[in-house]
């Protein structure tokens, strides 16, 4: 996809990814040929994502300009590359003149068939990390990637069965528009309302900046699809 690209709003990314110039991709070829056999395409390059972390971080200081205190709260493991990133962009929007930023980790675990399915209706999620207290106040819950929706669910109702928060939204770098969601999943989808996300990507096996696929390729600065049939064969193994 060669356009000029709106970053003030959700970027829907194509099956092909995203090419702004040839320097985007530059740094694939330079990955070792064994991983590099793992990897499919480059969805989001680099370039694109920090533009995009900038103009997410200015819609949350436009809605934070009154707020004394904000906690971010990143969900492990996935999140705490985009987070420091977008935890960043907004110090450097907002400065010392802004609400003080204060930062605490949630972890989940999430129980069922360990490669995802097309017509999954429920999976058993346990909180494993919690935050030190919320009690009144505001929290940004940012996540890295919604894909069936379970664990993010799970999460954000704890923090508000559990929690006497003042308020609570979710900023989440990656939304996939699923192919063939169950109507309980596409459910869990539409209530987790979620305020900020940064892109909808297509319904394939993603990783990089801090999302890993079979413990592969959290470090990339970049976002990737992978080889689904290495790591469906790697199972079976």
């Amino acid at each position: 996809m060669n356009r000029k690209i709106d970053y003030e709003n959700i970027i829907k990314i194509p099956e092909e990814g995203i090419s702004l110039t040839k320097g985007d991709i530059s740094a694939l070829p330079d990955i070792p040929s064994p991983q590099r056999n793992k990897i499919d395409t480059v969805l989001i390059p680099e370039t694109c994502l920090r533009k995009r972390i900038h103009a997410l971080a200015r819609s949350i200081c436009e809605d934070y300009t009154n707020t004394k205190e904000l906690n971010l709260v990143i969900v492990l493991k996935g999140a705490f590359v985009f987070a420091s990133d977008l935890g960043r962009e907004i110090y450097n929007i907002f400065g010392l003149k802004g609400p003080e930023i204060k930062v605490d980790f949630i972890k989940a675990v999430t129980y069922g068939e360990e490669i995802k399915r097309t017509e999954e209706t429920k999976r058993t999620v346990k909180i494993e990390l919690r935050p030190k207290t919320l009690e009144g106040k505001d929290v940004l819950l940012i996540e890295d990637i919604v894909d069936q929706g379970f664990t993010l669910y799970e999460i954000k109702q704890e923090l508000l069965e559990k929690e006497n928060l003042k308020s609570l939204r979710i900023c989440a770098l990656l939304n996939k528009i699923l192919k063939n969601p169950s109507t309980e999943v596409q459910e869990i989808k539409n209530r987790l309302d979620i305020e900020y996300v940064g892109f909808e990507i297509p319904d394939r096996w993603i990783a990089g900046y801090g999302i890993d696929a079979g413990d592969d390729f959290r470090h990339l600065p970049f976002i990737i699809t992978v080889k689904e049939s290495y790591y469906l064969s790697r199972k079976d193994e």
